[in-house]
Formats: C-alpha cells, sequence, structure tokens
C-alpha cells in the first residue's frame, strides 16, 4: 500500500463508519451484558461483533484507516460509560489497537489475499491478541511483576477465549459478506 491510496473520508464511507459503530456500541451496551449473564463470559459481544464489522467495514469501503476510526468511536464511546476510568481506559485502548492492527495487516497484504480465508483468520488471531495487551499492562502495572507471574496463568485462558471470539467474527463475517457485498447497490470506493 503507497501513501497516495491513503484519501479522504468520503460522505458515504463517514455514513458506514457512523452506522456500523453505532451497531457495535448498542449491541455492547444492551446485548453484552445479556449475553454476559447467559453465558458467565464478559466481552462476547465486543470481540465476536467487533471483529465481524472491522471485516465488513474493510472490505465494502477498501481504504486504510476506516477500521481503525470505527475502533476507535466504539472504544471511546463505549468505555466512558464504564466505572473505573483507568482500567476502562486500557481496555478500550486495546479494542482501538486491535482494529489499527487489523487495518494495516489487512491493507498492507496482497490485494489477491482479501479472499483467502487463512489470512483473513490469521489476521484476526493476530489482531486479537493484540487487542488484549493494553489490559495485560494494566494488570502488570497494578500487580507488579511477581503478580502479574501468579495472575498470568488464571488470564491466559480469557486470552484464548477472546482470540477465538475474534476469529469467529471474523469467519462468520466471511461467511455473510457475499449477502451483504450483493445486497449493498452504493458503490463506497472506485477501484
Amino acid at each position: 500500500m503507497s501513501i497516495g491510496r491513503i484519501k479522504a473520508y468520503s460522505s458515504k464511507e463517514l455514513a458506514l463508519i457512523a452506522a456500523l459503530s453505532s451497531l457495535w456500541i448498542t449491541s455492547q451496551i444492551y446485548l453484552g451484558p445479556l449475553v454476559g449473564r447467559l453465558t458467565g463470559e464478559h466481552g462476547v459481544i465486543q470481540r465476536f461483533l467487533g471483529w465481524l464489522l472491522m471485516l465488513l467495514m474493510a472490505r465494502l469501503t477498501n481504504r486504510f484507516g476506516r477500521v481503525t476510526l470505527m475502533a476507535t468511536v466504539v472504544s471511546l464511546a463505549t468505555r466512558i460509560i464504564r466505572p473505573g476510568a483507568l482500567y476502562a481506559l486500557f481496555t478500550g485502548l486495546g479494542y482501538a489497537l486491535g482494529g489499527l492492527i487489523f487495518d494495516l495487516l489487512y491493507f498492507f497484504s496482497s490485494k489477491e489475499a482479501h479472499s483467502r480465508k487463512t489470512l483473513l483468520l490469521s489476521i484476526s488471531l493476530i489482531s486479537g491478541l493484540i487487542a488484549s495487551i493494553p489490559y495485560m499492562l494494566y494488570r502488570f502495572a497494578f500487580l507488579g511483576f511477581y503478580g502479574f507471574l501468579l495472575w498470568l496463568p488464571f488470564y491466559l485462558p480469557d486470552l484464548v477465549r477472546g482470540t477465538l471470539l475474534s476469529v469467529a467474527g471474523t469467519l462468520t463475517g466471511l461467511l455473510i459478506i457475499p449477502k451483504v457485498e450483493a445486497r449493498i447497490k452504493i458503490r463506497l470506493s472506485s477501484e
């Protein structure tokens, strides 16, 4: 990807970013607690729906930066309502960072690779893992080195679960994208 390919946001792209961000935000705020109580797991909606929408945004706009903006908007909007400002900041930073890494890996790969499932699932796996780093740094800062080492084995199953949910969201996105692209008549970007 060359620097010349980074272009200003069109009004259609901004509308799509707003719509998908709104869907992600409202799902996380309203469905997240319900799904969390039903499954006993926190962050299911954030990870699954988030990575599904990241793939959808990348495919529909075909431009770098749109996924990052969407993930950042969602992170800011959902974290300001959470108790514990510092904890919320670190967790939100993780989702914004996950969106940036998804964006970078998706758009720095070849165009032919965008249709290869293994590469897209790898992008999801890597960005899902990296999204957990700020949360782990938060724990490291408050627990110290030895406390962090004691805590890490208890957190690793959550790390694996969150990453697998990211991959599952991307996999689901791969299944529905052909139907979404067939129904969307407006072309967001000229190729």
